[in-house]
């Protein structure tokens, strides 16, 4: 995992860099196809970032759930102010430092080798519809124009934010809709993933832009975040950092979702 963390970190998948664009969505979609996803690159993007459309199908499961990421990053504002090179995987002091570690190649590299990992061990992988954009942190039109079609057609109960949060080291999972009590799965769904340890918020991770995925999800389906950024993590500044010990906890607690998603009827 550490190896393609390495190597999707140092591909600067910006804004207008098609060269480096093509080399991020190429080394997303050999590893999803490793494990048996059928891929498509949509849309017409005028910023050289088209949406990876993954599928995982398993005909012998009625398990749905729509995951969400994006491949591109932020561009380097202030060069000088990062201490490392923001193009290059640094361990320090106990956590990763790079351009796009926690938003959102660090998680979005953990969730695939997860995966990976569950169907080497000869683990069921459910029905899975992954939205993989490239626009999000210029907020681009390509995927408003993309994911609708994909959303309605999967038809998924769950849909699974990019990453989600530590708060004072405690994990959070977000869930809408907005309500006035919990949903029926959710203390289900923290005991499976965070041996119940976890706190809720009921509201989504926060955005800087308007999300097409957040804005497409069905109004009698579910939302849920969770994931290992924290506030030391500093998206979209200089410095960006996650913590090494969340991400490889992440890793397997992803597992540990997939599983739950296999079980359980919504």
């Amino acid at each position: 995992m550490i190896n393609a963390l390495k190597k999707i970190i140092a591909i600067k998948t910006i804004a207008n860099d098609e060269s480096s664009n093509i080399q991020g969505i190429e080394l997303v979609i050999d590893l999803l196809k490793s494990i048996g996803f059928s891929i498509s690159i949509e849309g017409n993007s005028s910023y050289n970032q088209p949406v990876i459309i993954a599928k995982y199908t398993n005909q012998n499961s009625t398990k749905k759930v729509t995951l969400y990421a994006h491949y591109d990053v932020e561009k380097i504002h202030k060069a000088d102010k990062w201490d490392t090179d923001p193009f290059e995987l640094i361990e320090k002091n106990g956590r990763y430092y790079a351009r796009g570690i926690a938003d959102n190649k660090g998680i979005l590299i953990s969730r695939i080798f997860s995966l990976i990992e569950l169907q080497n061990n000869n683990e069921e992988l459910p029905n899975i519809l992954w939205i993989i954009q490239g626009e999000e942190e210029v907020a681009g039109k390509t995927p408003f124009e993309v994911i609708p079609k994909h959303i309605k057609e999967f038809n998924s109960k769950i849909y699974v934010e990019e990453t989600g949060v530590y708060q004072n080291n405690v994990p959070v999972i977000f869930h809408l809709p907005e309500t006035t009590s919990k949903p029926d799965f959710i203390d289900e769904m923290n005991n499976s993933i965070y041996e119940g340890k976890a706190i809720y918020a009921n509201r989504s991770l926060s955005k800087f832009t308007k999300c097409p995925f957040l804005t497409n999800i069905p109004k009698n389906a579910y939302y849920v975040g969770f994931g290992p950024n924290d506030s030391s993590s500093n998206i979209h500044r200089a410095n960006e950092s996650l913590s090494v010990v969340n991400l490889v906890k992440h890793n397997d607690i992803f597992k540990k979702f997939i599983k739950w998603i296999n079980k359980t009827e919504i």
